[in-house]
């Protein structure tokens, strides 16, 4: 247990120190990024925030923030953006643009995790799961609690109502929200 908090925390300060011009850690950040896989963050006009504490944002985080990339999966996360207690774990591809706004206990996930069929899931092979790309587009907000699934485009400026699970590709400067989400109104610019 000891060893591996202390594995943890060694990623975490290499993480920090290999990201402190472009990003601000606010509390200990699980960062990832394994073999033949990339973590990103673009330089730009502002730091990246990534908040993974209670005490960093008061919206009532239940976890960490955790970014992985894993299998050859590779993430790339604009300048300026706001992370909030979320998960993002890319085994195949994930694209955040600038200004992105990631509420409170977020999921971002390009893969199943595991295959369907039973008898894959015995010997499970990274091959066997099913993943797919998500691109959002910049200046999008994803509320709090809401699951972004494989195979999904979010275009510019996009609102992402809280609780919601978004599969899908939808246009610009929409609020999209519910179980599954679908389009609510245009949001205006």
């Amino acid at each position: 247990m000891i060893k591996r908090f202390i594995g943890l925390y060694l990623k975490y300060i290499i993480a920090k120190i290999k990201y402190r011009s472009l990003v601000k850690f606010n509390g200990f950040t699980v960062v990832y990024n394994f073999a033949k896989s990339s973590i990103t963050f673009i330089q730009g006009d502002a730091k990246t925030i990534i908040n993974s504490s209670p005490f960093s944002n008061m919206v009532g985080l239940y976890q960490r923030t955790i970014i992985v990339a894993r299998y050859g999966g590779k993430i790339t996360i604009g300048s300026g953006c706001g992370i909030s207690g979320s998960t993002i774990y890319a085994m195949d591809e994930i694209n955040i643009g600038n200004n992105v706004l990631i509420g409170g206990n977020c999921k971002i996930l390009d893969n199943d995790f595991h295959p369907l069929p039973a008898s894959q899931r015995i010997n499970q092979k990274p091959e066997n799961i099913k993943k797919r790309p998500i691109n959002i587009g910049e200046g999008c907000f994803i509320g709090a609690n809401s699951i972004i699934l494989k195979d999904t485009t979010l275009g510019k400026n996009c609102v992402v109502g809280a609780g919601s699970v978004v599969s899908g590709t939808f246009p610009d400067n929409v609020i999209i929200a519910g179980n599954p989400a679908r389009i609510i109104k245009e949001n205006k610019q």
